[in-house]
């Protein structure tokens, strides 16, 4: 049974049981009403009658008269009835049936102490009979049935026919209005799903939704949202894909070339060599850095952090790299304050070193011969910011929100060799420590690469000793 099936009927049973539950409980309650009323007024009108009996006694048939007109006009007055003899009309010549008045006679004769028919003779000795019209009713007439309309005049089983298909009516178009409310939109998803599945990643789905405020039309932005990131990370690994062909086609085609000259020049056989080495050790690197680059993304790296002080960091990382500086006939500048001596952050050394790696070289690969580049490392607003900055041309404005792309390479003028990764790198470890990295162009010239990343205050530091020495000592004793 398909899903709108299922909620329809769900719905038209519930409809149906409520409608059937409403006017039975509104039935019952007038049901109950109606005896109460009825006690209520059986024992107010047998207490007037029995009055009226003691009036006759004590003042005669006028006092009978003027006792009940008091009541003209009322059902009351209607309902009690004083006949003498056999006479077949009341004191006020009202019709009565001659049977009703012998079953009453005959009912006091047996019932003497019975307050709704009784017996009185005036001092002439004339019998009168003082009783109820509906003296021999013993319950109230019931409400209508709970399919009854008042105020109709049609059989019953016709009347109940006719409001019983009236029920069903209405509760199938209910049951119809509400089941279709929330299985379009479920159809819809499924559609936009199915579409998705067979590959159409442009499949977007909240616009069909847009008059409803809720879960589902919720669910439907949320699954445009899904649809987008997918498309994004399929172009994007695409786009990678892409790259990577590229990238690894030039150094096997160079290989290929070495190989052939090997075999064609065997006097340059240890240049050709030491030319083949140094492709296989690009490939490597390029190999190694997608790696890297892809358990960054896809957040299965482990990245175990300690307490890192960043002015004892930050100096080895230029003490490894002046060598290389110092064949461009560059210089690198490291500025701080004193007073942020201490500055720490909770960092994986490893990682963080290799970002801060890639950018340093890559400010020495575009920096001119003979020129500086720029570290400073400040604290602000429980923060610390490095900013490396080269004297090289800078990137144009519009292309400097992409260089942390992988492969993306600016076009600055510099034909530099890299992988294009190394950027792309640092934007994900600064990420995975909860940082940030930006690109900013330097006046006259030159690239600035400003680091945020949040600083490790004292209490913080001992927070996490008592974690790793709680760590420690569960697997202590898990061994």
């Amino acid at each position: 049974m398909k899903l709108f099936q299922r909620i329809f009927l769900t719905f038209f049973f519930v409809i149906i049981a409520a409608i059937f539950v409403a006017s039975f409980s509104f039935w019952l309650v007038q049901d109950k009403m109606a005896e109460s009323r009825f006690k209520q007024q059986r024992a107010f009108e047998t207490g007037l009658l029995n009055s009226t009996v003691t009036v006759f006694q004590t003042r005669g048939l006028s006092g009978v008269r003027e006792t009940l007109q008091d009541w003209n006009n009322t059902p009351t007055f209607d309902n009690i009835l004083v006949i003498s003899g056999d006479s077949k009309t009341d004191i006020f010549q009202r019709q009565i049936e001659p049977s009703r008045i012998l079953a009453a006679r005959k009912f006091a004769s047996e019932y003497p102490n019975s307050r709704a028919v009784r017996v009185a003779y005036d001092p002439l000795g004339e019998e009168y009979i003082f009783m109820l019209a509906d003296w021999d009713k013993q319950q109230p007439t019931r409400p209508p049935s709970p399919l009854m309309i008042p105020g109709m005049e049609m059989a019953p089983v016709w009347h109940e026919l006719i409001i019983l298909s009236f029920i069903i009516i209405v509760g199938l178009l209910l049951a119809y209005i509400l089941a279709r409310n929330i299985s379009q939109p479920i159809r819809t998803l499924e559609r936009g799903m199915s579409r998705l599945a067979e590959g159409d990643l442009e499949t977007r789905i909240s616009h069909q939704l847009l008059g409803r405020r809720d879960e589902l039309a919720k669910l439907a932005v949320q699954f445009d949202h899904m649809a987008s990131r997918l498309q994004k990370l399929v172009e994007r690994e695409r786009h990678l894909l892409h790259h990577v062909s590229h990238e690894m086609r030039s150094p096997l085609a160079r290989m290929q070339a070495l190989l052939a000259l090997l075999q064609v020049q065997p006097h340059k056989q240890e240049q050709n060599i030491k030319r083949l080495e140094s492709e296989l050790t690009r490939m490597d690197k390029l190999v190694g850095e997608l790696l890297t680059l892809s358990r960054l993304e896809t957040a299965n790296v482990e990245m175990e952090k300690d307490p890192l002080k960043l002015v004892p960091f930050l100096e080895n990382l230029v003490e490894d790299c002046r060598a290389i500086a110092c064949q461009n006939n560059q210089q690198i500048d490291f500025h701080y304050d004193p007073a942020d001596a201490d500055a720490t952050v909770s960092a994986n050394e490893g990682y963080l070193y290799r970002a801060f790696d890639n950018v340093l070289r890559n400010a020495m690969a575009y920096g001119p011969e003979g020129s500086k580049i720029h570290i400073c490392l400040s604290g602000h607003k429980h923060h610390w910011h490095i900013d490396i900055a080269d004297n090289g041309p800078g990137v144009d404005e519009r292309q400097l929100p992409h260089i942390f792309t992988a492969f993306y390479r600016a076009d600055s003028g510099a034909h530099k060799p890299g992988t294009g990764l190394g950027l792309a790198i640092a934007r994900h470890v600064i990420g995975k420590h909860h940082g940030r990295i930006s690109a900013a162009n330097v006046q006259p010239n030159g690239l600035n690469i400003h680091f945020e990343l949040p600083e490790l205050t004292a209490k913080q530091q001992k927070q996490e000793k008592k974690e790793r020495e709680g760590k420690e000592h569960g697997q202590d004793e898990d061994k």
